[in-house]
């Protein structure tokens, strides 16, 4: 039962931590550390990254592991969601003010949005090189589309 509460939790939540299973399943630490250690055990489910670990199904394949954990961070989700909304490119001013969020804050998860290739920086206004003119969008807008849906992101 509590070994199926856990796998079921990390079915519907691809990429969730540790705690994150305690509090969704409301067990114990030692209870959901006994039972994912007999999930990996068994190979029914994959530790994943270094430091704070993320719990996948064996199925989820590397590099969609790698997203996810990105989308996870609840920054880059809201910005990720904006700009697939977004039928244009939007400046980080915009999204700022968009999620609610400082610039600086904005700034570090849009570089790490783009050093993995979920985003694309753009010009927006070619005639002037400004640095407001650069704008941010989603860089491969169909495989996002269906990759949302297949991981409920």
């Amino acid at each position: 039962m509590r070994k199926e509460l856990i796998l079921k939790t990390v079915q519907e939540i691809p990429g969730v931590s540790f705690n994150e299973i305690c509090r969704k399943t409301k067990l114990r630490n030692g209870v959901v550390s006994h039972y994912i250690l007999q999930l990996v055990k068994e190979k029914k489910l994959d530790k994943f990254g270094d430091g704070r670990t993320k719990y996948f199904q064996p199925k989820v394949p590397l590099r969609d592991r790698e997203i996810i954990v990105i989308l996870r961070n609840t920054t880059n989700r809201e910005i990720f969601r904006l700009l697939m909304k977004s039928a244009t490119a939007v400046t980080s001013e915009q999204i700022s003010i968009k999620i609610k969020k400082s610039r600086s804050t904005v700034s570090t998860s849009l570089k790490t949005l783009q050093k993995k290739t979920l985003i694309e920086r753009t010009i927006m206004n070619k005639k002037t090189k400004l640095s407001s003119d650069i704008g941010f969008k989603i860089k491969d807008r169909d495989f996002f589309e269906v990759f949302v849906l297949k991981y409920n992101i």
